[in-house]
């Protein structure tokens, strides 16, 4: 009895110290969130780092990290500016193509806001009228496809059938869907392929995701992680990027976190002093890029699930913090401990 008490006990424990440690990843994102607001613009937006000024696409991309991380793109305001009455003069004021209209859907969703009217723009018909029936695509190819494909999910929106079949017409053989559509051998890639995977589960087509889900096995790193490409001339170090868009991609199929090693660590060891992430640790600058995407992977929300997890009924965003309910279990397993070594002492007591 007391042999199998010890065995119990060192079990509960060995789960209260792997949870206790993975219930840190809220204060990580929080770290995130805070050097994320220290780069806001004064228009509410947020740039690409590439060309001066803020970006659309880097600024939804910035509002679902905010929402993924608990908190309301609308009270992120730079004087009276938000990422959200930005995204709405950016909606209005320019053409936009199917992935804009995508990216522009997927942060209106996340905010609590009506895509189909977001600055007076219809994103809803945007999206739907970029369908082309004769190829089964959204826009100009398998990527704009995929984010279009997860935008109307979001949004609530009827999927047709041949949406999958035309995005599943540009898988390689080995699994993999390359930015371009190219289908040369070694043209994938693991942002892509990713993207794919969600589009596909939210398709209803996840039994067709088995040979990405190959894909991201065959070519994960020994620290857990993911690199853009295998093989590349570039180099295949693990990325922020890409290793947080596989993660969104497992958590969507319904893998086991368990069974792929420890990418979150992988990918927090990417987490500067700041609370900014590095694109790789060969690069030790703050990239904004790396930080929004690493943000809801960390939170443990994939694009599957915006529009159901990340915003609440009144408007208010609901953390999606698998740790949190991690530390949860983790406090009645040390409970049960507890509970468990008063008796046997009891007991103890009792036979003596």
């Amino acid at each position: 009895m007391r042999r199998s008490f010890l065995f119990l006990a060192m079990a509960l424990l060995t789960t209260f110290g792997a949870a206790t440690a993975q219930a840190q990843t809220p204060h990580e994102i929080d770290r995130a969130l805070t050097w994320l607001r220290t780069q806001q613009q004064a228009d509410g937006g947020y740039s690409n780092g590439f060309a001066p000024g803020s970006d659309p696409g880097t600024t939804a991309d910035a509002v679902l990290a905010i929402a993924a991380g608990g908190e309301d793109p609308a009270a992120w305001s730079a004087g009276a500016a938000t990422p959200l009455t930005y995204l709405k003069a950016a909606a209005s004021s320019q053409p936009l193509s199917a992935g804009l209209a995508a990216k522009l859907t997927l942060a209106a969703v996340a905010a609590g806001m009506d895509p189909a009217d977001f600055g007076g723009v219809d994103l809803n018909a945007a999206l739907e009228g970029s369908f082309d029936s004769a190829t089964g695509l959204y826009g100009s190819g398998p990527f704009d496809s995929t984010l279009a494909i997860l935008a109307l999910h979001a949004a609530g929106r009827a999927i047709p059938a041949q949406a999958a079949d035309g995005l599943l017409a540009y898988r390689l053989a080995d699994g993999s869907f390359s930015f371009s559509g190219d289908k040369t051998p070694g043209a994938g890639d693991s942002n892509t392929t990713a993207l794919a995977v969600q589009a596909l589960v939210a398709s209803g087509r996840t039994d067709d995701t088995s040979p990405s889900i190959a894909y991201f096995r065959a070519t994960q790193n020994p620290d857990s992680g993911w690199t853009y490409q295998k093989p590349s001339e570039f180099g295949e170090a693990t990325d922020a990027n890409s290793t947080a868009l596989v993660m969104q991609a497992l958590l969507a199929a319904g893998e086991q976190a368990a069974e792929w090693g420890d990418p979150v660590q992988a990918l927090l060891a990417l987490q500067l002093a700041s609370g900014a992430f590095s694109y790789n640790a060969a690069t030790s600058s703050e990239n904004l890029l790396a930080t929004v995407q690493a943000v809801p992977a960390i939170a443990g929300v994939s694009l599957t699930d915006i529009g159901q997890s990340m915003v609440g009924e009144a408007g208010q965003p609901t953390a999606a913090w698998l740790d949190r309910r991690l530390l949860v279990g983790s406090l009645v397993a040390l409970g049960v401990i507890l509970i468990g070594m008063a008796l046997f002492a009891r007991r103890g007591r009792g036979e003596a």
